[in-house]
């Protein structure tokens, strides 16, 4: 899953640069961009979470 977020930055990366040079519409990939980097932190956050004694 980690490897899959990364990934994920990586072409949402990409496809920014893409439209910084106006070859993508900004309006698609800055969305994409935040919400790459978005699950990525959700994710990292909620991996060691204390769950409770069961």
């Amino acid at each position: 899953m980690f490897a899959l977020h990364i990934v994920w930055i990586i072409v949402a990366w990409i496809i920014h640069f893409f439209a910084l040079m106006r070859l993508f519409p900004l309006l698609i990939s800055t969305p994409f961009l935040f919400l790459s980097f978005f699950s990525f932190f959700t994710y990292l956050n909620n991996r060691h979470r204390f769950r409770g004694f069961h």
